[in-house]
């Protein structure tokens, strides 16, 4: 299996370079590292500074793995939301965290976030 360094921030971070015949897998890896960063996050937020520090320094890092897998998909020629089956998205962009990278054109978490606020405002206009 062939692997490059990634240089981020003075860190040297081995990637697993993927290939087109591979590009399934390698949206699974992407898919399944969104999750992990996410329950990760919601780990770290609990601890106190010193380790937060720490651990926070470990996930940056994991990200930014996370991130240069994304561009792998965008190289492949993926550039779709990864949470689309049958024509629909099966997950929110932002869901207190949300997609930590993604490798789609479209930016859905803006539609979401205007979605949000319209609904926020009917709530607001129906409360008064």
């Amino acid at each position: 299996m062939e692997t490059y360094i990634y240089k981020w921030r003075g860190e040297e971070i081995e990637i697993e370079r993927y290939t087109k015949d591979r590009i399934d897998e390698l949206k699974e890896r992407v898919k399944k590292g969104n999750d992990k960063l996410m329950a990760a996050w919601a780990e770290i937020v609990k601890q106190e500074l010193g380790k937060y520090e720490t651990e926070i320094k470990k996930w940056t890092i994991a990200q930014a793995r996370l991130m240069e897998y994304c561009r792998q998909l965008q190289d492949l020629g993926f550039h779709s939301c990864l949470y689309i089956e049958n024509g629909k998205k099966t997950k929110k962009c932002i869901d207190v965290l949300g997609c930590i990278v993604c490798p789609s054109d479209i930016s859905y978490w803006e539609t979401e976030v205007a979605n949000n606020m319209w609904d926020d405002l009917q709530s607001a206009s129906r409360n008064k």
